[in-house]
């Protein structure tokens, strides 16, 4: 999937402001948050979280087991938090690693639309693994040690520990309430089995099922049909937006100790798209229309429909605002850095005829960033444009 296609899941509408995009993350995030510094120190961040929050918390059973996910992580925070920052932080790299393993499998996913049943069906394994190992795993590893704080007292070191050990160890007395985690809501299969079976392809598809084969010594099979096995990656996705969106809000409540506790580094290491997406999504709030993306020569172009009931060159001017910030994320990440030199936005207007531009270089961003020059001095930086399409 090609990353202009993410950026348009991002649903652009009028019929919501900022103010009503506040007041909902309000309802929704706010009792999840310390205090109002933090919540409110970290609402652009949450304008993408709640549409994440929205794709599961209409089921009861996944909306409990978020809250009940977010609890746990809460209370060991309460008993000794010192010691919680310190095994949030041991995670963090990792954790922050799963974030750009989910994006990039996002892009680089092909659209299963065009595949035959067999091939869609291979595909669905394919993803399967590259969610409970890739993503899931790494977090639920981190979520094994919390929880084993809080129903015996210690943290532990888990790092070699097997996926089904994890799994099957799960403290009893928590199971009933974790039992979505550790097991499908269908066949009642274990996580850790579903991602043997889709790595190791310990399947076989056929015309009308799908034979899947599971577990070590006594090896069990099982028929499912094509729409079960969508049923069983559909929880996959399920599972996997919970206990990210659960330990995102914890992060985001101690970001700053856990920042302190690495020694000030606070760069996660995000895909340039993860954070534009974040920033398309904002930028689509405050009345922007993404359109697209474009790569010309060494920039890279952000191109919008101007805002309902402003002018070309109004704005174009509030859409210079969002320059320092693809610059800023286009430098962060390695990948990016040294392909483009100079960051636009484009606006055009509603009958796609004129379109204004502001540019500026990526170094003149940074330097405004890192405060080696001033407000006034990064204006005269930018270049302004207003063109006829040709």
């Amino acid at each position: 999937m090609k990353s202009d296609e993410l950026y348009k899941h991002l649903k652009f509408t009028t019929d919501f402001s900022v103010d009503d995009w506040n007041e909902l993350i309000s309802l929704k995030f706010r009792p999840y948050f310390r205090n109002d510094k933090i919540f409110n120190s970290n609402k652009e961040v949450l304008r993408t979280e709640i549409i994440n929050y929205v794709k599961f918390s209409e089921n009861p059973d996944l909306l409990n087991l978020f809250d009940w996910t977010f609890l746990i992580f809460k209370e060991c925070f309460e008993r000794d938090e010192q010691l919680a920052i310190k095994h949030l932080s041991d995670s963090f790299y990792e954790i922050s690693g799963t974030d750009l393993k989910w994006m990039t499998n996002a892009i680089i996913q092909p659209n299963p639309t065009d595949f035959s049943e067999r091939d869609k069906m291979s595909y669905y394994f394919k993803v399967i693994d590259e969610i409970l190992e890739g993503v899931f795993k790494p977090r639920f590893r981190m979520f094994d040690n919390f929880i084993n704080y809080y129903t015996k007292g210690t943290y532990y070191d888990n790092s070699k520990i097997d996926f089904g050990q994890i799994i099957q160890k799960f403290p009893v007395n928590e199971s009933v309430s974790a039992a979505l985690f550790l097991k499908d809501p269908y066949f009642s299969i274990t996580t850790n089995q579903w991602r043997n079976i889709s790595a190791h392809k310990t399947f076989s598809i056929v015309k009308d099922s799908i034979k899947i084969e599971y577990g070590k010594k006594n090896i069990k099979t099982l028929n499912i049909s094509f729409e079960q096995l969508k049923l069983i990656l559909d929880w996959t996705q399920d599972i996997y937006r919970v206990i990210r969106l659960s330990e995102v809000l914890i992060n985001l409540n101690y970001t700053k100790e856990v920042v302190e506790n690495l020694g000030g580094t606070d760069k996660m290491k995000l895909r340039f798209e993860s954070v534009l997406m974040h920033l398309i999504n904002n930028i689509q709030i405050v009345g922007f229309q993404f359109v697209s993306t474009i790569e010309q020569e060494n920039t890279f172009i952000l191109r919008l429909k101007k805002k309902t009931n402003a002018d070309l060159k109004d704005s174009v001017i509030h859409s210079s605002q969002f320059l320092e910030r693809i610059a800023s994320a286009i430098y962060d990440d390695e990948f990016t850095r040294d392909k483009f030199t100079d960051v636009q936005v484009q606006v055009i207007d509603d009958k796609n005829e004129k379109f204004a531009s502001a540019a500026v270089k990526i170094s003149s961003a940074m330097s405004k960033l890192e405060k080696k020059i001033n407000l006034d001095e990064y204006l005269q930086c930018i270049d302004y444009e207003i063109n006829n399409f040709a």
